[in-house]
């Protein structure tokens, strides 16, 4: 179990850094500001934890670089070194903009490493012969994720600095894609009828259910005043509990074994 944990640290943690990452240089792209510091010290920050989570998942460094080294023939080993780039132009990125917030390059690189990152991950569950992993399942999940995890963060970290037409515009895409992946987990886990599947599986579409809810309707119909204490405490609460259910469903994807052919 420990184990699993450390795992979903590690995947909920990096595509919440690369969600970050990308909502915020779409967001440069829409709206040419230049002033999202606290996101991309946040993206940063997240890419950390979440990779030391898998450090510690491994065990011994030596055997971070031991995966590294089958980069030509193994998605693991893609992973890591994807990750680690990913991880380092965040930093520089962050650096940057307390230095010169008009440079965006590191951002942009950062982006698309990230997105290969996301891929890669998704990689090294179809390509096994898991009968439930091998599908385009794990690729929804992980790219879903990804993009609910950045817009979530983003609108709660930047949401007094958005205009109106950004924060429509992502809460659309933010419950777009949490619909599809309500059903997708719900349709991949409701066929295993075991105690603890069936209550985690619950607790999941709870929490994710609410946070969605809290966090992206309201953002549908956004007031020119987003920084009133019921309306934060509720970008809060939404982006805790999205958060929470992710957490739960991704563990479920590392514990349950998965014996059914899957979607």
């Amino acid at each position: 179990m420990v184990q699993d944990v450390k795992l979903v640290i590690f995947s909920i943690g990096l595509q919440a850094a690369i969600g970050i990452m990308i909502a915020m240089m779409a967001t440069v792209k829409m709206n040419g500001s230049n002033e999202y510091k606290q996101a991309s010290v946040a993206s940063a920050l997240l890419g950390m934890i979440g990779f030391l989570a898998f450090a510690f998942y491994l065990g011994r460094p030596a055997f971070i670089f031991n995966a590294i080294s089958q980069f030509s023939h193994s998605w693991l080993s893609r992973v890591l070194v994807f990750s680690l780039l990913f991880i380092g132009l965040a930093i520089i990125h962050a650096v940057v903009q307390y230095v010169n917030p008009s440079i965006k390059r590191f951002g942009w690189t950062a982006g698309v490493v990230g997105l290969i990152d996301v891929i890669s991950m998704a990689n090294v569950y179809m390509s096994t012969s898991r009968p439930g992993w091998q599908s385009i399942v794990p690729l929804i999940d992980f790219l879903a994720v990804t993009i609910i995890l950045g817009v979530a963060f983003f609108l709660t970290i930047q949401s007094s600095g958005l205009a109106i037409k950004s924060q429509k515009m992502y809460g659309l895409i933010g419950l777009s894609s949490a619909v599809i992946l309500g059903v997708v987990t719900f349709l991949n886990y409701n066929s295993f009828d075991t105690p603890n599947t069936v209550l985690l599986l619950g607790i999941h579409l709870l929490l994710f259910l609410t946070g969605a809810v809290l966090l992206f309707i309201p953002s549908l119909k956004p007031t020119k005043e987003q920084t009133g204490s019921g309306r934060m405490s509720m970008v809060y609460i939404g982006t805790a509990a999205l958060g929470g259910g992710l957490m739960v469903s991704r563990y479920l994807f590392y514990a349950v074994l998965i014996t059914g052919s899957g979607l």
